[in-house]
């Protein structure tokens, strides 16, 4: 069998499905073959296609082939002879407006080197390039991909991006990577910090020119081993900062409200004392709630910190409102939290299944799972609730409280389940498995659960606070209610539950989340954001 994945880029790649359709015309072509078609508008005859496919689809197709047949992207390539498939990539062109650039080509160039695909540069040799594969032995995948990556990093950068002379520049100036240390809390702490902290510490910085560093300074643990952990952590940010050998060129500070604030103060003043700039990225949807309730000494010391820093990063144009409202001469800069756009996406429930209504969070007062509970048992009591089952995945101060109000309803284990706090190949499960999001906080920034949620194309259903409108668009991809409108929230939730609805608005999820939280822009904006504030005390 032949599987044809083009990956979920929102470029079309027609001229690759027509000519492995006119290969099966006449002839040249006799095995089965199945498309991966993604945002192609070619609608092949003689084979089967689908636009998406969902995780459990996908491994299906690539397991019974033999062969694939892919775009010029390196992560199809990888993921296909991970596999032991043999593979045919096809580039895409930008002539054809199959992409941006031309860069396929050079990816493709680095590939054929390796010796571990068959590199076809035009669809018109399609037909030599699958009788290669079939007499033709390649070298086996080796599984150090990053190996793999970074020469192709490379090789892109000096052939396409015309760094070579710019990076020998640097090596003879005696100029080096960048130094950032990153400070936050450890990744083992539940919440939305931890998800952007391990986006950013995944990331290969390397091939950036960023050298990073990163020193937790929290952990969720009683007073006692709090305290002791923070000492230690600002012991070893001292010793870095006060070392001109070891001293960052630049200090990556996330920070929140209360404690978070009164941990990163003292970092920000050990900055100030060596001279070394910081950015600030702010989190914590209560910030200027907090902010207002503190006395006005403390209040000096947060517009301090907000105006000396370098920058500050928010989340969207409300959190930048609320920060200049603070500090009117704070440098804010709105990068909003991006996704990685995964190769599923989710699809209306086969038949026999429930449709599944994810809501992902801690479990505090603020996140609004109470009204969440009442909504679905409203939805019971007027005959709306049908097959669906929402699924809670968290844990929080309110966790027994929920679960006890669950059971008094007659909700749990039926309509209603608690799936704890999820993380890593759980969490992807449990977004594949799911048709939409809800979330129905009191106040919030820009969650990264709404944006994970639209990347893999889920309707939202959520409360119009913060930022999310930019992520969910009220009758587009999802709807907005009102904080606390349990009526509301409960039309909303039946509203999705329409499979002609439900099919609009994923495809409309996922293409908002291709276009505004892709996450390859994000890096570049941060990468600029580190070399600006260093340059300031050059």
């Amino acid at each position: 069998m032949i599987f044809i994945t083009l990956g979920s880029q929102k470029f079309q790649f027609d001229r690759l499905l027509k000519a492995v359709d006119d290969l099966v015309a006449d002839g040249t072509i006799t095995e089965p073959v199945f498309a991966q078609s993604g945002y192609s508008d070619y609608q092949p005859q003689h084979y089967e296609f689908k636009q998406f496919l969902d995780r459990d689809e996908f491994a299906e197709h690539m397991g019974k082939a033999d062969i694939v047949i892919t775009h010029g992207g390196t992560g199809a390539i990888i993921g296909a002879v991970k596999k032991g498939k043999k593979v045919i990539a096809v580039p895409r062109l930008a002539k054809y407006g199959e992409h941006v650039d031309d860069h396929q080509l050079q990816l493709l160039k680095e590939f054929k080197q390796m010796d571990i695909i068959c590199v076809c540069d035009d669809c018109s040799q399609l037909a030599q390039a699958l009788d290669e594969v079939k007499h033709t032995e390649y070298k086996p995948f080796v599984s150090n991909t990053k190996t793999i990556i970074d020469s192709i990093d490379g090789f892109i950068r000096s052939e396409v991006m015309g760094e070579t002379s710019a990076r020998q520049s640097e090596s003879k100036s005696g100029a080096s990577n960048i130094r950032v240390l990153m400070v936050s809390n450890d990744p083992s702490v539940k919440g939305g910090i931890t998800s952007v902290i391990s986006q950013l510490l995944d990331h290969d910085w390397s091939a950036d020119g960023v050298s990073m560093k990163f020193i937790p300074t929290y952990i969720a643990a009683n007073p006692v081993k709090k305290i002791l952990f923070f000492e230690k952590a600002l012991r070893r940010i001292r010793k870095l900062l006060a070392n001109p050998q070891t001293r960052p060129d630049v200090v990556h500070i996330h920070m929140s409200y209360k404690g978070s604030f009164v941990r990163k103060y003292e970092v920000h003043k050990l900055c100030r004392k060596y001279g070394v700039p910081d950015v600030i990225h702010m989190h914590g949807s209560e910030f200027k709630k907090w902010y207002d309730s503190c006395k006005p000494a403390k209040q000096e010391r947060i517009r301090t910190m907000l105006r000396e820093a370098s920058a500050v990063v928010v989340l969207g144009e409300q959190w930048n409102e609320r920060i200049k409202a603070i500090e009117p001469a704070a440098n804010t800069v709105v990068v909003s939290n991006t996704v990685h756009i995964p190769d599923a996406a989710v699809r209306w429930p086969a038949e026999g299944k429930r449709f599944q209504v994810l809501f992902m969070g801690v479990l505090i007062q603020r996140k609004g799972v109470s009204d969440l509970l009442d909504a679905v048992a409203k939805l019971r009591e007027t005959d709306r609730l049908g097959d669906m089952r929402v699924v809670i995945a968290g844990t929080g101060a309110q966790e027994d409280e929920l679960k006890e109000k669950a059971k008094s309803l007659g909700l749990l284990d039926n309509a209603v389940q608690f799936a704890g706090w999820t993380a890593g190949d759980r969490k992807r499960e449990l977004f594949e498995n799911s048709q939409a999001l809800v979330l129905p906080s009191y106040n919030e920034g820009l969650p990264v659960a709404v944006l994970e949620a639209i990347s893999y194309g889920m309707p939202v259903v959520a409360t119009n606070v913060g930022d999310i409108a930019s992520a969910v668009h009220d009758g587009k991809n999802g709807y907005l209610i009102k904080p606390g409108d349990v009526d509301a929230l409960a039309d909303a939730l039946a509203g999705i539950d329409d499979k002609t609805r439900y099919k609009q608005f994923s495809l409309a999820s996922r293409e908002l989340a291709e276009r505004e939280f892709n996450d390859a822009d994000y890096f570049r904006r941060m990468k600029d954001l580190y070399r600006q504030a260093a340059k300031e005390v050059q």
